[in-house]
């Protein structure tokens, strides 16, 4: 599994627009695409979101998509600044 983490500062009053624009449904039909996580901080002004899909190839499509710089463009206007982005591949565990 190959995916990003990335961390936001939203602009006051805009955190419901952010977590509507990446939990959008249309993301979740790129090809490959196995999850995503959206974490809003104590703090309020910052989220997280962590976005995995099947491998490397398949991440780089959506990242690489059209579509995903046009809905980058959307998201900007909601956010305080650029997130910060760590791409790498995930390794996870569960209860038995």
């Amino acid at each position: 599994m190959y995916g990003t983490v990335g961390r936001m500062k939203v602009k006051p009053g805009k955190m419901q627009e952010v977590r509507d624009n990446m939990l959008d449904p249309q993301g979740a039909s790129a090809k490959g695409f196995l999850g995503l996580h959206f974490l809003v901080a104590d703090e309020g002004d910052e989220a997280v979101v962590a976005v995995i899909f099947e491998d490397r190839d398949t991440y780089s499509a959506m990242v690489h998509d059209p579509r995903t710089d046009e809905n980058f463009g959307k998201l900007m206007k909601l956010l305080d600044g650029e997130p910060s982005w760590t791409d790498g591949e995930w390794h996870s565990s569960s209860p038995a």
